[in-house]
């Protein structure tokens, strides 16, 4: 098997992290480079282990995708979907393993496959009835899920579903991207849709514009699309809602601008382009006692734990 090189691939939240602390993009993306060795260096196993860590509000997130990400391939596969209930049941009992795997520390044996705490690793645990709200929030999500009308919609023509959470690679000028969509399902028209489950408050419509403007940029790049066949739509499991967005000629352009400048500022910081080699220096923190730096979940390699 060959090395695994250190790659700049542009992502929208690789992009995200590079607009924030400087600091904690470097960790992620280079701090913590081959920290899941045994044989790594200390400071670079703490960096991959605390880049693993999560919040419990992107945990709720990530085990909704899950649901939905199983129960749609089940259908596509000309399985009948299951009752909520089943579904329901299997993610009250995952999520208490996940956090009893985080709270006794098990979860550091495979930290890439298990989930581990911020707030347990830092040892600011919330209250057993914090823990019991985020889990009946999963289950209020997953329900909704069960509801939607977009998401009924998927599951009456499965053979219509094209990706889900599949990661596809492709090049965008001189820099190559990473894009998961959730769903890409085939309009019966000519056409696509695509389809983002969000399931926090703090989602923002520019920030999701952005994204699905990347997204439809790699459909019409790769899948061939035209851009005038394109639908895009995030549906908010949290708050119940669904917003259709444009993704026309103009705003795939705009993506493909985005990522040539964002890519060029991640360029410009390096130390060594054609090896990609980055140095913490060249990545400033933020300033002592900055709001963001309680959230971080690099607190212990930094420094402010």
């Amino acid at each position: 098997m060959a090395d695994l090189v250190n790659e700049l691939v542009w992502s929208h939240s690789r992009a995200r992290a590079f607009s924030g602390c400087a600091r904690a993009y470097w960790f992620a993306y280079y701090g913590s480079w081959g920290g899941w060795d045994a044989a790594a260096p200390v400071a670079a196993r703490d960096a991959y282990v605390q880049k693993k860590l999560t919040s419990r509000s992107m945990w709720t997130g990530t085990v909704v995708h899950a649901v939905a990400e199983r129960a749609l391939r089940q259908v596509r596969d000309g399985f009948a979907l299951g009752p909520v209930e089943m579904a329901v049941a299997g993610a009250r009992s995952g999520a208490r393993r996940d956090i009893e795997g985080s709270q006794d520390g098990s979860w550091l044996q495979r930290p890439a496959r298990r989930v581990g705490f911020r707030e347990h690793y830092y040892e600011q645990a919330p209250t057993e009835a914090d823990w019991d709200a985020a889990i009946d929030e999963i289950e209020r999500q997953v329900r909704g899920l069960w509801d939607n009308r977009l998401f009924q919609r998927l599951c009456a023509v499965p053979g219509r579903i094209l990706e889900l959470e599949d990661l596809r690679r492709f090049s965008v000028g001189n820099v190559d991207v990473y894009v998961v969509l959730d769903v890409l399902v085939e309009d019966g028209r000519g056409g696509v849709v695509i389809l983002d489950w969000k399931t926090g408050e703090g989602h923002h419509d520019a920030d999701i514009a952005v994204q699905l403007g990347v997204y439809g940029l790699y459909a019409t790049q790769e899948l061939a699309v035209p851009a005038d066949r394109i639908t895009a739509m995030h549906v908010n499991l949290r708050l119940g809602t669904e917003s259709r967005h444009p993704v026309g000629a103009a705003e795939i352009h705009e993506a493909a601008a985005r990522i040539a400048s964002s890519s060029a500022d991640m360029r410009a910081r390096l130390l060594n382009v054609a090896e990609n080699v980055a140095v913490a220096e060249d990545y400033p923190e933020l300033p002592v006692g900055a709001p963001d730096c309680r959230y971080c979940s690099f607190r212990g390699v930094c420094g402010r734990r």
